[in-house]
């Protein structure tokens, strides 16, 4: 009987050595996640393209087999793996074959991502999401030209703004949330091939000053991306990396954005910081934006009109700055707003109603005030 190439046996109650029966030869891809298998790693078999152990109960650490492998996959993800990350997993000479993607998120990772991507790098995601990760960031990651998705959040990485990663001319994602990141992210000149391609940015939870830095993220403002059907199958074209899912911060809590849907979601979130001075009008140039979150900051002056240009804007989070002025009329018009938060700030006016406003509760305005409106009266009434 013809052997399998492709073997799924995710979500199971798997519990023995994960390898002891699929070592075949003739194995590709394995999927053993979301099972019960739990102790050390095993020692890793050749000749597999791709493998997923992630949602297991693995303890202990990544096994230095893992470099004499021939994977271009490997999901070791939401385990409980520790120690450090071997400075051969990141080396391609290492390998029979390029490794394209690596995910080892939510585990109990520690030390320095090792500085070992080398020249050959064909990374396109990695994400070490969910570690006790610290240290500055590898500068030879900028050699993963093809890199798509970084996502390093909820470590303690100590650095400045990467901007040495705009030369990636791929990378669609990039997550540093909840770190140890500070500095303003400022310098003279704006490259013109700043940050291309990226769709998702999120610096959220760490230690930035200044002013916001929008202009250094050209390609999140609308710059006829999708203005005509040939751009857009192009940009549908590009490689996604990660079959699980990528989670973002929205609308009030951390969502999932499957591999399908990250190229067609922009997001910015710059919020927990110490970013101050006043929100650039040319935020309105962001057309394509659907997130928007620059809550917990210093940011001061009035809301900007021009915000009623982002028709796709779907979440709207303001808060706890001290804005001010009276400035929610315009924003009536964004009929896709299903979540804002502006309070905590210091604005004035009647909040206005029909259309999405009628459907924002209290806590959307609250801490205002000399605001007023009929949702917070129904709120003081209940």
């Amino acid at each position: 009987m013809e052997q399998p190439q492709n073997l799924d046996l995710s979500n199971n109650s798997l519990f023995e050595d994960p390898f002891s029966n699929h070592s075949s030869s003739s194995l590709i891809i394995l999927d053993l996640s979301s099972n019960n298998f739990e102790g050390s790693l095993p020692n890793f078999p050749k000749g597999m393209d791709s493998i997923s152990l992630s949602k297991n109960k693995f303890t202990g650490a990544i096994p230095l087999t893992i470099c004499n492998s021939s994977w271009s996959r490997i999901d070791l993800s939401h385990n409980q793996i520790s120690g450090e990350i071997s400075s051969c997993l990141f080396n391609n000479k290492m390998y029979w074959y390029p490794i394209s993607v690596v995910d080892l998120s939510k585990n109990k990772l520690q030390g320095m991502i090792p500085d070992t991507f080398g020249t050959e790098c064909l990374l396109e995601g990695l994400n070490l999401n969910g570690n006790q990760l610290e240290g500055p960031l590898p500068r030879s990651l900028v050699n993963c030209r093809g890199l798509s998705v970084l996502d390093l959040g909820n470590n303690q990485i100590d650095d400045t703004f990467p901007f040495w990663l705009e030369h990636l001319g791929s990378l669609l994602v990039l997550m540093l949330q909840s770190n140890k990141f500070h500095g303003p992210i400022r310098r003279r000149h704006i490259a013109n091939s700043s940050f291309e391609s990226l769709h998702i940015i999120s610096l959220s939870a760490n230690s930035f000053t200044g002013h916001l830095p929008l202009e250094y993220f050209p390609s999140l403002y609308l710059k006829g991306m999708y203005e005509n059907d040939d751009h857009q199958t192009s940009h549908s074209a590009m490689p996604y990396v990660f079959d699980t899912f990528l989670m973002f911060p929205n609308k009030g809590q951390a969502l999932e954005y499957s591999r399908v849907q990250i190229p067609k979601f922009n997001a910015i979130d710059l919020s927990n910081n110490l970013f101050d001075g006043e929100i650039p009008t040319s935020i309105g140039d962001y057309k394509l934006l659907m997130s928007l979150n620059l809550s917990h900051n210093s940011l001061v002056g009035k809301i900007p009109s021009s915000l009623a240009n982002l028709t796709q804007l779907e979440s709207l989070d303001l808060s706890n700055n001290d804005l001010v002025g009276r400035s929610l009329q315009e924003l009536t018009s964004l009929t896709f707003l299903s979540v804002l938060n502006v309070s905590w700030n210091h604005l004035i006016g009647i909040i206005p109603t029909g259309g999405q406003f009628d459907t924002f509760p209290s806590s959307s305005f609250e801490g205002n005030s000399r605001l007023c409106g009929i949702q917070l009266q129904i709120a003081q009434s209940e």
